[in-house]
This record gives structure tokens, C-alpha cells and sequence, in this order.
């Protein structure tokens, strides 16, 4: 089952049409959906934001990338909350699974250049 984007309770999402009135929120609600499968979340709520949040923060540290503040993860996951992920790929991990699965495939990384198959 392929992962499936659930808008149907975003705030964002109009019923009536089927649509989000802006066509970048729809593209930022799926970018988000594939997020929550990486981090291993399946639905920002109330409850979870705040893990949210840290799992991607802990994400940019590990692989180095331009980073937000708090506020701003906060601002952006705000804006689709209640969104949830659904199908195979959707799970809810522990912080240490989620942290353990990504620094394996960080070490894969590191040993495959080492081992002269990457730059």
C-alpha cells in the first residue's frame, strides 16, 4: 500500500471543494506527509507537534542541512495540523528508533566513501 497524504481534517483543506484554496499549501502538505514517514510520526496533533519538531531538528543536524528555528517548524507544522499519513510507510516509532535508523544510514554512508565507492 503506497503512503497516502491525508487532508481531510488539515484546517487548510476545504471539503466542499476537494481542494486547498492555495495549491502551494497542497505541495507543502505533501512535502510534510513524506516527512512524517521519514521521521516516524504518522499525524501532527496538539500532541505531537512538539516531537515533530525535534525529529526534524535532530534530522538537520545529522545531515547538515540549512536549518529553521523553533518558531518557524512551529509556524509551518502549525499550519497542517491534524494532517496524517496512512499505508505501509506510516508508523509510530520511538524518538530511539527513529534517532538509530537514521544514524545507521549515516554510518553506511560514511563506510561506503571510506571504502572508496563514494566521493
Amino acid at each position: 500500500m503506497p503512503l497516502i497524504v491525508n487532508y481531510t481534517k488539515n484546517k487548510n483543506w476545504d471539503a466542499a471543494t476537494q481542494k486547498f484554496a492555495d495549491p502551494e499549501m497542497k505541495t507543502e502538505a505533501d512535502q510534510i506527509g513524506h516527512l512524517l514517514m521519514t521521521i516516524g510520526i504518522s499525524e501532527i496533533s496538539k500532541k505531537t507537534i512538539n516531537e515533530v519538531i525535534i525529529r526534524k531538528l535532530i534530522l538537520d543536524r545529522l545531515y547538515k542541512e540549512d536549518s529553521k528555528t523553533t518558531k518557524e517548524y512551529r509556524e509551518i507544522f502549525g499550519r497542517h495540523m491534524d494532517l496524517f499519513i496512512e499505508g505501509r510507510w506510516a508508523t509510530n516509532d520511538t524518538r530511539w528508533k527513529f534517532t538509530a535508523r537514521h544514524a545507521k544510514g549515516l554510518m553506511n554512508d560514511i563506510e561506503y566513501k571510506v571504502n572508496g565507492y563514494g566521493n
